[in-house]
């Protein structure tokens, strides 16, 4: 394309340059200048003349006061000077006129010029537009084949939908942590050090450039691909954990230890939390806890890890909350925490698949493809008509048929006992569940209830009666529409892990970490000694 539109220009300038430019620059040259030089000569003349009458006049009025043949003959020589010089300013006239008239009688000549020169230009656009057109379907091939890119500062929906990636996890993300789950993560400071800014500027533009694979990053060390996580999830266009949701978050760190579990679970099932940020969540914690199960080894508690993540996954989009405010940073870091330690319980209803599930094995760059019409990654739409419900609100209660109590949680044999009227987790809209039903048969329901508190206004409320109905069973999909399966590549038959729970199935809240709140029993036993003293 650049050798085909260079030639073409310039042929054009060397056509324009010897055929027009310099019979123009004749012009400019020599027949302006000319006719500029006689301008200016007959303006001198025609003042000397002007002179040359008021002397004559002048010597007229003297000889007629004074007489005398003095003053005669300064008359008679006046006389002459001043028609020797109408003669001069004549002949001026005459050749100023002449130089003008030539001037005139080349507009063809010139008209001629500026053709050719229109001439020249129409070629010169028109073989342009020709090579524009033949080379326009090759521009556009290479268009589709770098969709998704830049992948840094794209939204997450738009990144799964540019490329191949049929395990749902963004490629930077999945890729970073596959290596370092190759590498060992005992290295001591993962997420803290700071890495080397070369380094971590290659490994960014390589990803830019679709160079980059899991074999290309043989040479990179730990802290460089953790730098390159935490990079890619602070430049996402809304933060991880959801654009919408961020007071949410902030009220949830504010709650006590077990509203807390019950308001993660409700804003993890959020319907304003798409569905593909769900899934890298679900992938991104399952590896930070898998760093804090080895602190002894690398230091980094499930609390130091909350300190360095927390501000790339959550932060406030529309206003800038005052930096001084050690609060708000801390009850966000509590709410990470609580996710990273506890993560077997938010995310055991999903299939734990493996680091590198569905990886592409090749650079994206060589992945890309033109749009099709059906596509193996179907993310969910965001609601943007609907308005948020279910604010704080507690999560329901375990059906009493597949469990033996309440407070026991749901055992992988449960929970893919019966997978045919289970739907996945892929399949399920997260949609806030009326409280219409029958009435739970769980004799604990009426103690889990009254500890539910409203996080509405920032109060706290207890509530005084359970829902009178649990939620209906989730609306099973229309036979009509297909609808996209949580492995869309893998066979039915080949299926080897267990089909998850439904995400709205909460589990019982598991024990406390130490030291944060005191067992059931002993809060049983504050309750009944708090209720004899009010007696």
């Amino acid at each position: 394309v650049c050798t085909a539109v260079g030639q073409n220009l310039v042929q054009y300038e060397i056509s324009v340059e010897q055929l027009v430019v310099q019979e123009l620059e004749t012009v400019l040259k020599t027949d302006l200048p000319t006719i500029l030089k006689e301008r200016r000569q007959l303006d001198q003349l025609i003042l000397e003349l002007d002179t040359a009458k008021a002397r004559l006049h002048t010597a007229r009025q003297e000889d007629q006061n004074q007489g005398g043949p003095l003053t005669g003959a300064k008359v008679d020589r006046m006389e002459e000077e001043l028609d020797d010089m109408a003669r001069k300013v004549e002949q001026a006239r005459d050749l100023l006129a002449t130089d003008m008239m030539a001037f005139m009688s080349k507009d063809a000549e010139l008209a001629k010029l500026i053709a050719k020169f229109l001439d020249f230009k129409l070629d010169y656009h028109s073989s342009i537009a020709d090579q524009v057109l033949l080379t326009q379907p090759k521009v556009d091939a290479i268009l589709l084949t770098k969709r998704g890119f830049p992948i840094f500062g794209s939204s997450l929906a738009s990144h799964l939908a540019s490329f191949p990636l049929h395990s749902g996890i963004a490629f930077p993300l999945q890729l970073c942590i596959t290596r370092l789950v190759r590498l060992g993560l005992e290295e001591e400071g993962l997420f803290r050090l700071a890495a080397g800014s070369s380094k971590v500027k290659r490994l960014r533009a390589e990803l830019e450039a679709g160079l980059c694979s899991l074999p290309s990053l043989e040479t990179a060390d730990h802290h460089v691909l953790t730098a390159t996580i935490k990079s890619y999830l602070r430049e996402l266009p809304d933060p991880l954990m959801g654009a919408d949701l961020y007071q949410d978050w902030v009220e949830t760190g504010q709650l006590d230890e077990e509203d807390r579990f019950d308001a993660i679970w409700n804003l993890l099932q959020h319907e304003q939390l798409p569905r593909e940020n769900y899934r890298n969540i679900q992938y991104l914690f399952k590896f930070l806890h898998a760093v804090s199960s080895l602190e002894e080894k690398n230091k980094m508690s499930a609390s130091n890890l909350a300190i360095v993540i927390t501000p790339n996954v959550i932060w406030e989009c529309e206003s800038v909350h005052d930096p001084l405010d050690v609060t708000v940073g801390s009850a966000l870091a509590q709410v990470v925490e609580l996710i990273i330690t506890k993560y077997e319980w938010f995310f055991q209803n999903d299939a734990s698949l493996p680091w590198d599930h569905l990886l592409p094995t090749s650079p994206l760059g060589l992945l890309c493809q033109p749009p099709s019409t059906s596509s193996p990654f179907h993310p969910s739409p965001v609601p943007t008509t609907r308005d948020r419900k279910g604010k704080g609100k507690k999560a329901p209660p375990p059906p009493s048929t597949d469990f033996s109590s309440p407070s026991s949680s749901p055992s992988p044999s449960r929970v893919t006992s019966s997978p045919s009227h289970l739907p996945s987790p892929a399949t399920l809209p997260r949609t806030e569940s009326p409280q219409t039903g029958h009435q739970p048969n769980n004799t604990n329901g009426q103690s889990s209830y009254q500890r539910s508190k409203s996080a509405e206004g920032g109060k706290h409320k207890t509530a005084s009666q359970p829902p009178s109905q649990p939620p209906p069973s989730p609306p099973q999909p229309t036979p009509s529409l297909p609808t996209p399966s949580l492995y869309p590549d893998l066979p039915p038959q080949d299926r080897t892990f267990p089909i998850p729970a439904p995400r709205s199935v909460k589990p019982a809240i598991p024990s406390k970490p130490e030291g944060i709140t005191r067992n059931a029993s002993m809060r049983a036993a504050d309750q009944a000694r708090k209720d004899s003293t009010d007696l």
